[in-house]
């Protein structure tokens, strides 16, 4: 049912073909003070891990693989260096997932501001507030300073705008077990956009080390820094976060932000926001929407993806949707097939030499023959010579509206399947 789109894949169907440099993301996390987990880098290469990335933290690593879908080149270091002006001029934004005093020299500061000032953009993660205490301009910059963290449990947060790019694909709330912060100044809610704020209503506000008194406790925002972009998110400091699919979405949209590679939300027709809108308000039944996966009449996506070994691989293998993948970005995928269309699993047009024209996905190719994945999910094979042309099809093999030959109902039960696929 989803089509040769992934959810995963980097914006707008036609973008891959774009010769353009990818924008770069300096991403540093030195732990002048205190140095959490997921930064800390291992004693010896990871196991399972490239071997370029098998001495990185799990934090770099997450930032590389988003980088793969985004196609954003997330630059890892340590080396204050790279804050040179010079050096500093390569990059499009500078992310910090840190703490402490960092050993940048005047002029280092000063070019990381101007950088900002004049249109780079700055991504804060979590503890990038529990940083540079004797620096208020870099306060000022990400926009509050830690003061402490009273929970470190199941909380549950409020999103404030479903419209960024960094929320969008977030439910109106959700619980989540993290280290919460709370803030202080220069921490100011009519200078910030707030998108994520802790639901005082669910936690224990008469709690030791609660200062705030007006529960206002922000948890992402973003600002502008003159021509820059600046997105910061508290969240961030268990390492099964990171691999949460909410937080990367979340996460994935404030970089994008920043980097001014977001996109305008997917305009659906209004029938299917009607589908769209009864998902949402409906979770619909997993056991039903495992039998309209594997059914042999209608819509079969059982003909196209594969899930656990069961299928075909026309479109992509299914197995880890509900893992990698928020909900939203699901019933988006079905609904708008062609929004975002996973690297390798684009479509090419075949016009022949009699005129016809024959669309599919190239299973391999040769010089004696070239074998198509074709949207009925069989193979055909073309003589090179019977073709007279070809381009890339900048639409999905799966037709838009084919969501609606489902019911309403159907179509949540499809979509709560779905939500349930966490790999073998």
């Amino acid at each position: 049912m989803l089509g040769i789109g992934p959810i995963c894949a980097l914006a707008g169907a036609l973008v891959a073909a774009d010769s353009a440099p990818p924008r770069r993301l300096l991403v540093f996390t030195v732990s002048a003070g205190f140095e959490h987990d997921v930064v800390r880098r291992p004693a010896e290469p990871a196991a399972g891990v490239a071997p370029e990335e098998a001495g990185l933290s799990l934090v770099e690593r997450a930032l590389l693989e988003l980088g793969r879908e985004a196609h954003f080149e997330a630059v890892p270091t340590r080396d204050p260096s790279e804050f040179d002006r010079e050096k500093l001029a390569r990059y499009d934004a500078v992310l910090f997932f840190t703490t402490g005093e960092l050993p940048l020299s005047p002029e280092q500061r000063a070019a990381l501001l101007d950088g900002v000032a004049r249109g780079k953009g700055f991504v804060g993660v979590h503890p990038a507030t529990d940083t540079f205490y004797a620096w208020p301009e870099y306060g000022a910059l990400v926009g509050a300073y830690f003061d402490g963290h009273p929970w470190h449990e199941k909380v549950r947060v409020r999103v404030e705008d479903r419209t960024h790019p960094a929320t969008r694909y977030l439910d109106a709330t959700f619980d989540l077990v993290d280290e919460i912060y709370q803030f202080r100044a220069p921490y100011d809610r009519s200078r910030l956009h707030v998108l994520l704020s802790l639901d005082p209503t669910a936690v224990d506000l008469a709690r030791p080390g609660v200062h705030r008194t007006d529960k206002d406790f922000a948890l992402a925002w973003t600002r502008q820094e003159g021509q820059g972009r600046v997105f910061y998110t508290a969240l961030g400091h268990r390492p099964e976060v990171w691999s949460d699919p909410r937080f990367r979405a979340h996460l994935r949209g404030g970089i994008e932000w920043a980097l001014r590679m977001d996109r305008e939300p997917v305009r659906l027709a209004p029938e299917d926001e009607a589908y769209r809108t009864f998902a949402r308000e409906n979770r619909g039944d997993p056991a039903r929407g495992y039998e309209l996966f594997r059914r042999e009449s209608g819509p079969m996506c059982i003909r196209c993806h594969a899930v656990l070994g069961e299928g075909a691989a026309v479109g992509p293998d299914l197995s880890r949707l509900g893992r990698e993948h928020t909900r939203e970005q699901i019933l988006e995928q079905v609904l708008a097939p062609s929004a975002e269309i996973e690297d390798g699993y684009r479509a090419t047009i075949f016009e022949l030499r009699d005129g016809t024209l024959f669309t599919g996905r190239i299973q391999s190719e040769t010089k004696e023959r070239i074998s198509i994945w074709g949207v009925d999910g069989k193979t055909r094979e073309i003589a090179p010579g019977d073709v007279s042309g070809r381009r890339e099809s900048p639409v999905s093999l799966m037709p838009e509206g084919l969501a609606r030959t489902l019911t309403p109902a159907e179509f949540a039960d499809l979509a709560a399947w779905l939500e349930t696929l966490k790999g073998s």
